[in-house]
């Protein structure tokens, strides 16, 4: 810090030009421990978060944070406002994790957020709920280059599960979406309730078939993204050009791809076999106006092919 200097010292502005060449050398740090510059910030993050901000990435960042074993668990603070709980929060974190505690989240405490709680841990649930015809149930790894298996269950009468249709799908989102709480990026893992629609009316990327529109989350990092932060979400097909059942499907952009015959047989077993009402498409239409027939649980496990 500079200090003033005493009156009659020197005449005015006789240190200027010094001032001015050690100020361009000092270099500057931000108090929440990285650049000022918003652009190194990590997406889904483009912005420096901080009291009363709002908006989808105030609610990732409060969801995240919530995961941390440093911030207080009676702390309620997921509305999606920058309040005083959140700051409370982000300096819990910060100072846990041997960052400034400025309840700032910048560069620095946003990578580390996602580093640390990106995984929300889910677990698969292992019976069918009252009010809900089927699910599809995923199991994903970190590699999501990886095609994976997933299964269709009705339920035996009971709650108890019963596997329908086992089939490949593909999660894989956009290289320049990183993770799965950026646009277009990985499909997420949790639970969330589905809903059979119409197809859709471009074949060509979405295939001639009844497709399952992710409706509202219910778990894990699904709970918190759909439908508001990332909607739009599909189990469809597509008549990709090139592709081959004996190639890898291309990626999903955060939907599930699976093969066309896959997907065909799916229709047919929800709409013939559990009576399941394929909806009027809604095109993404906020609020759904139906009721969720089915649930989707995508759980990440360790390992690989």
């Amino acid at each position: 810090s500079f200090s003033e200097a005493p009156v009659g010292s020197a005449p005015p502005g006789a240190f200027a030009p010094m001032l001015l060449l050690l100020l361009t050398l000092i270099p500057i740090a931000s108090t929440h421990g990285s650049a000022i510059s918003e652009n190194d910030m990590p997406l889904p993050f483009t912005r420096i978060l901080k009291g009363d901000d709002t908006g989808n990435d105030v609610v990732i960042a409060q969801n995240l944070l919530e995961r941390s074993p440093y911030v207080p668990k009676n702390v309620n603070f997921t509305s999606g406002v920058f309040d005083k709980e959140t700051v409370l929060a982000t300096t819990k974190f910060q100072s846990g994790n041997g960052l400034a505690d400025d309840g700032i989240i910048g560069a620095e405490t946003a990578k580390l957020l996602l580093d640390l709680h990106t995984k929300d841990n889910y677990s698969h649930i292992s019976s069918l709920p009252d009010g809900y015809s089927y699910l599809i149930k995923i199991d994903v790894y970190a590699d999501r280059d990886k095609e994976v298996n997933a299964t269709l269950f009705g339920k035996d009468g009971q709650s108890m599960l019963q596997a329908l249709h086992k089939f490949r799908v593909r999660l894989h989102g956009k290289s320049y979406a990183p993770n799965q709480f950026s646009r277009n990026g990985d499909t997420p893992t949790g639970l969330a309730e589905i809903d059979l629609n119409t197809p859709e009316d471009d074949v060509k990327d979405f295939g001639p078939y009844p497709i399952n529109r992710f409706v509202r989350g219910l778990n894990g990092n699904l709970g918190f993204l759909v439908p508001h932060v990332r909607n739009g979400l599909l189990v469809h097909t597509g008549e990709w050009a090139g592709w081959t059942p004996d190639k890898p499907m291309p990626n999903s952009d955060g939907c599930v791809h699976g093969h066309p015959t896959d997907i065909h047989k799916i229709a047919q077993i929800l709409e013939e076999q559990l009576h399941v009402k394929a909806r009027n498409n809604t095109f993404g239409q906020l609020p759904y106006p139906y009721k969720p027939q089915g649930l989707i649980s995508i759980q990440e496990v360790s390992g690989g092919l």
